[in-house]
């Protein structure tokens, strides 16, 4: 249990790390703009939300990494959204979507490492 709390707040505080120094805002949050430039990004993240909700966190992950332009930059701050809204699910709905904790750190690092983006 106490690993588990050690790792949600490892994430949680890698997530905002981006999220500030990349993009200069104290949430983590995405929000889609509607704007028709942002259309791909903003489509993405609504299927990733729909695939979360259904408990399909893998296929979830799986369309991030198939679907993200590592040319923008907007896409950083979707993966960022997506995995702190993964970070806030309960162990057990991780446990039965087959993620894990772990996952969601080397995840998060390697896709914006991806993005040129590197926090120890």
């Amino acid at each position: 249990m106490l690993t588990e709390d050690w790792m949600l707040r490892q994430v949680e505080a890698l997530a905002r790390s981006i999220a500030y120094l990349v993009f200069q805002k104290d949430t983590t949050e995405y929000v889609p703009t509607g704007a028709e430039a942002d259309g791909p990004v903003d489509g993405l993240h609504r299927r990733l939300l729909e695939r979360v909700n259904a408990g399909d966190i893998c296929g979830a992950e799986d369309l991030l990494y198939t679907e993200a332009d590592l040319d923008d930059r907007r896409y950083l701050e979707l993966a960022v959204d997506f995995y702190s809204r993964l970070n806030d699910l309960t162990d057990r709905q991780l446990e039965e979507g087959g993620f894990s904790r772990e996952e969601i750190q080397d995840g998060l690092r390697d896709l914006a490492g991806q993005f040129g983006v590197s926090l120890l």
